[in-house]
């Protein structure tokens, strides 16, 4: 008897933990489960606004134009035509260097020239009575040519002895003085166009579909609360390996000089303007392997929708298909309910 009881007793305790160890029905709901109590969660009505994408980089200012000056032929400087720290215009004078040795080959060379025609001119006539030979009349035209050759190069090295602005714009500080002896690749100083500047940046790739030449920007400098407005220019055609984003280039009035090369700007770049756009809390959302998803009251009962998302900003999102105006949508309590779930709303705020 003590062991029919005894059997029985360990196949009461072996069917209980068959049935506490058994895999759950796959197909059983996941999460909470319906009680027929309705769920606190917090919702909003949606409504349309008018929408607008930004994003806020740092980027550099650099002078439109910016040159070293510097002399393509040695020499010593015999006049400076500029003041540091001055404006000038494309062609005024900057720096002279002394010529007088070029001057003085140019008179030789132009002494030696007449001569060589005129020997050429005798050596023709003389050719054309069969008087010499045509290896005569062939030397005299090639000294001709090449005298000729010597006083354009002469005339070069003339030319390069007075450095003139190559734009308008303003002189830096110089690093020569009248009668300096300098020579090629010498830097006289620095030389910027200041108006307009370039405002030059990076955005992340994901944006760079948005933004395109003509586009507007904003930005401000340190030390300065002045709002400052450029317009870009210029787009990498790549992606930028270092970085991992698009470098772009904006160009911005400075009519005044507060903006100096070499500072930094803080830009606001909007990228995309949506007028009657459907915005929401970014809690809201609830990702997924593949999309995003929102709940919304349908009645008092909760539903499921999927959701295509637009721009973004520090707390909302655009939603672009999916929602509609005067939809309620469920941000705070989401975690706790599933299609279905009776619903008590409290207003979000």
């Amino acid at each position: 008897m003590k062991k029919t009881i005894i059997w029985i007793s360990a196949a009461a305790v072996i069917t209980g933990l068959i049935i506490l160890l058994r895999p759950a029905d796959r197909n059983a709901p996941k999460g909470p489960q319906p009680k027929g109590k309705a769920v606190a969660v917090e919702a909003v009505k949606i409504k349309t606004v008018n929408a607008e994408n930004v994003i806020r980089v740092s980027g550099n200012i650099m002078a439109s134009e910016e040159v070293n000056l510097q002399s393509q032929i040695a020499g010593v400087v015999t006049k400076i035509g500029f003041a540091e720290g001055s404006r000038v215009h494309k062609g005024d004078l900057l720096l002279q260097i002394d010529d007088s040795p070029y001057q003085a080959q140019l008179k030789k060379d132009i002494a030696t020239k007449e001569l060589y025609q005129v020997t050429l001119d005798r050596t023709k006539k003389l050719l054309d009575i069969n008087g010499v030979a045509q290896q005569d009349y062939d030397v005299a035209e090639s000294n001709l040519k090449g005298i000729n050759a010597d006083i354009e190069l002469i005339k070069v090295s003339i030319d390069y002895c007075s450095i003139t602005a190559p734009f308008d714009g303003i002189v830096g500080l110089k690093n020569i003085s009248i009668g300096s002896y300098i020579n090629t690749g010498t830097v006289i100083a620095d030389f910027e166009q200041l108006d307009p500047v370039k405002i030059d940046f990076y955005i992340p790739e994901k944006y760079s579909p948005l933004i395109k030449a003509g586009d507007s920007i904003q930005f401000n400098v340190a030390g300065n609360n002045k709002p400052f407005t450029g317009r870009v220019y210029a787009l990498d055609p790549k992606i930028d390996q270092t970085t991992g984003g698009l470098h772009i280039r904006a160009f911005a009035a400075n009519k005044t000089g507060e903006l100096l090369p070499g500072g930094f700007a803080n830009i606001i770049l909007p990228l995309r303007h949506a007028a009657g756009a459907i915005m929401i809390p970014s809690e809201a959302v609830i990702p997924k392997v593949i999309g995003q998803d929102v709940y919304i009251d349908k009645g008092g009962i909760a539903a499921l929708v999927p959701v295509e998302l637009g721009i973004r900003t520090d707390s909302s999102v655009e939603v672009t298909k999916g929602l509609n105006a005067g939809d309620t949508l469920i941000v705070r309590g989401s975690m706790m309910i599933y299609p279905g779930s009776k619903l008590t709303i409290s207003m979000f705020k």
